[in-house]
C-alpha cells in the first residue's frame, strides 16, 4: 500500500464498468433536504476553490486488486452499502449567497447500477478516457460526489474507487479498499453486513470542530498559535526548495512518487528509530530538515504538518476529510546530525499536536480579529503516512495504491512514510521542467539522508552552500 500519482497509480487497457446513481436516486439527492449542520473548515476552503476554478480536478482515487471473475451485482451490493453507512459520501453542497448549504441523501436513498464506459473518441486511450470520466462527472456541488469503476486483468479485477476532496482523505481512501473488499466478499457468500458502522459520522465531526474552534480550550491554545506563527513573521509556508518558477504562479500539478528505503534498509531505520526511541514522524521530520538544510543553508525548517484528527476511536473508520494543517517549525542547530535534531524535531511535534487541538481556521480567525496580518499563499505541507496497519488487514493480494487528481498548484506537497515494505516518498509540485529538475535533486538527497541513517545509525550534512533559495 503506497501513494503515487494517478499516472503511476492508474492502467487501462479495456473498456472499464463505471458505477453510477441510477435516474431516480439522483432525483432524490438533488430533493434531499438541507441540513443545519455546515461545511467544515476544510471543506468550506474547498467548495470556495471549486466555484473559482471549477475545471480543477480535486478527487483522491484509491485501486486494489481482488482476485477471481467480476461479480456486477455483487460489486453494486457492495458499493451500495459502503455509500449507505457513510453519510459523508450521501453528501452534497448547495452553493447560496452566503456560504453552501450541505443536503444528505438517505441511505434508503441510494441506487447504483453497472455499465460500461463509453467508448472514447478522438484516438484517446482508456486510462484516460477514465480519468477524463472522473474528472467530468465528480463535484462537491451534485451527488454522488465519488464514482467507481472496475477494470478487468486476467486473473481478477481491480476496484477503483474515487471521491472528491470535499468527502475523503487519504486515510479515508485506505480503509475505503479494505471495506469494499469485506463488503464483496460478503455479497458474493450472500451475508447481510450491518449498514451502520462504528464510530460518528462526518456531519457530527463538522459540529463537534465548530465547537473546539471556540471553546476554553481553544482561548487558552490561542497564545502558543500567536508565538507559533510570530517566529515566521505571520506568514504560511512556501515550498523549503526554490521551485523555479515565479512565486504564485499556478501550474498543472504532477505528483511524482519512488521508494526511499527497501525492506532491508527499511529494517535497519526501524532499528535506529528504536534505539532513539523516535517516533516515524520524529524521524522522518528530521530527515526532512537535514536534507532541506544541506541544499538551503537555511536553519529553520517551516512547514505545515498535516494532522489527522480522527480523535481516537469516534471517527476511526468513517470517510471524511479529517484533517488540520498546523504550523511545524524548529531551528536546525550548529553542527546538526541527526540524532541532535531528533528531540528538537520531538519537541516541535509535541506543540504540534498540542496546537492541533484548535482548528487552524479557528486560530487564524482569532489572529486576524487581533489585529495581526497573516501573509496567505499556496502553502507547502508535509503529510506523514504510516500505512502498515491498514496494509496488514488488507489480503496479500490487494496490491493497494492511493493517489490523487492532478489538480492545480503553485507550492510544494510532501507525502512520505512507511508500508509493509518500504519507506516511501511522493512529491506533488508544478509541471515545470525547472521545478522537477530540482525536486529530482531534493528526493535524491533525502533518499541519501534516509540511506545513511539506516547504514551508520546518523546522519550529519556535509554541505551547507545555500545554492537555492528558500521560499
Amino acid at each position: 500500500m503506497r501513494i503515487g500519482g494517478l499516472r503511476e497509480t492508474l492502467e487501462v487497457t479495456d473498456r472499464p464498468i463505471v458505477l453510477g446513481p441510477t435516474v431516480v436516486s439522483a432525483a432524490a439527492a438533488r430533493s434531499a433536504p438541507a441540513s443545519a449542520v455546515p461545511p467544515t473548515f476544510l471543506q468550506h476552503d474547498h467548495l470556495q476553490a471549486a466555484l473559482i476554478f471549477p475545471t480543477e480536478s480535486t478527487y483522491l482515487g484509491v485501486v486494489t486488486y481482488i482476485p477471481g471473475v467480476l461479480d456486477a451485482d455483487a460489486l453494486v451490493a457492495a458499493v451500495t452499502g459502503f455509500v449507505q453507512a457513510h453519510d459523508g459520501l450521501r453528501t452534497w453542497f448547495e452553493p447560496t449567497g452566503d456560504g453552501f448549504v450541505r443536503h444528505v441523501l438517505e441511505p434508503d436513498g441510494v441506487e447504483l447500477e453497472a455499465a460500461e464506459l463509453t467508448e472514447p473518441t478522438g484516438g484517446t486511450e482508456w486510462t484516460d478516457a477514465l480519468a477524463n470520466y472522473f474528472a467530468t462527472t465528480i463535484t462537491p456541488f451534485d451527488w454522488p460526489g465519488l464514482s467507481v469503476a472496475a477494470i478487468v486483468r486476467p486473473a481478477g479485477f481491480e476496484v477503483v474507487f474515487v471521491a472528491d476532496h470535499a468527502f475523503s482523505d487519504g486515510m479515508s481512501q485506505a480503509l475505503a479498499s479494505l471495506e469494499l473488499t469485506d463488503r464483496y466478499a460478503a455479497a458474493l457468500a450472500g451475508r447481510v453486513q450491518e449498514r451502520a458502522i462504528s464510530g460518528d459520522s462526518s456531519a457530527d465531526y463538522a459540529i463537534d470542530e465548530r465547537a473546539r474552534a471556540d471553546d476554553a480550550l481553544a482561548e487558552a491554545l490561542f497564545p502558543l498559535w500567536d508565538r507559533e506563527l510570530a517566529q515566521v513573521g505571520y506568514r504560511l509556508p512556501a515550498a523549503g526548495i526554490d521551485l523555479g518558477i515565479e512565486h504564485g504562479t499556478r501550474h498543472s500539478r504532477t505528483i511524482r512518487s519512488r521508494t526511499l528505503l527497501d525492506a532491508e534498509q527499511g529494517r535497519a531505520f526501524d532499528a535506529v528509530l528504536a534505539d532513539l526511541d523516535a517516533s516515524l514522524s520524529v524521524a522522518l521530520f528530521a530527515a526532512l530538515a537535514l536534507a532541506q538544510y544541506e541544499l538551503t543553508a537555511e536553519e529553520r525548517f517551516w512547514t505545515l504538518n498535516v494532522v489527522a484528527t480522527r480523535c481516537g476511536n469516534r471517527f476511526a473508520r468513517a470517510q471524511g476529510w479529517f484533517c488540520n494543517f498546523v504550523p511545524l517549525s524548529f531551528q536546525v542547530p550548529p553542527n546538526a546530525s541527526f540524532t541532535a535534531l531528533v528531540p528538537v524535531v520531538r519537541a516541535a511535534l509535541e506543540r504540534n499536536r498540542t496546537l492541533a487541538r484548535v482548528p487552524a481556521h479557528g486560530a487564524i480567525g482569532r489572529l486576524v480579529a487581533s489585529g495581526r496580518e497573516i501573509a496567505t499563499r499556496d502553502p507547502g505541507f508535509v503529510t506523514v503516512l504510516d500505512l502498515r496497519r491498514p496494509a496488514a488487514a488488507a489480503p496479500e493480494t490487494a496490491d493497494t495504491r492511493l493517489f490523487s487528481a492532478e489538480g492545480v498548484t503553485s507550492s510544494l506537497g510532501i507525502w512520505l512514510g512507511r508500508n509493509a515494505t518500504e519507506y516511501f516518498l511522493a512529491l506533488g509540485a508544478p509541471d515545470a521542467p525547472a521545478t522537477w529538475e530540482r525536486l529530482s535533486g531534493y528526493a535524491d538527497r533525502i533518499q541519501h539522508v534516509l540511506a545513511e541513517i539506516a547504514r551508520t545509525g546518523d546522519y550529519r550534512p556535509v554541505q551547507r552552500v545555500r545554492a537555492q533559495v528558500y521560499g
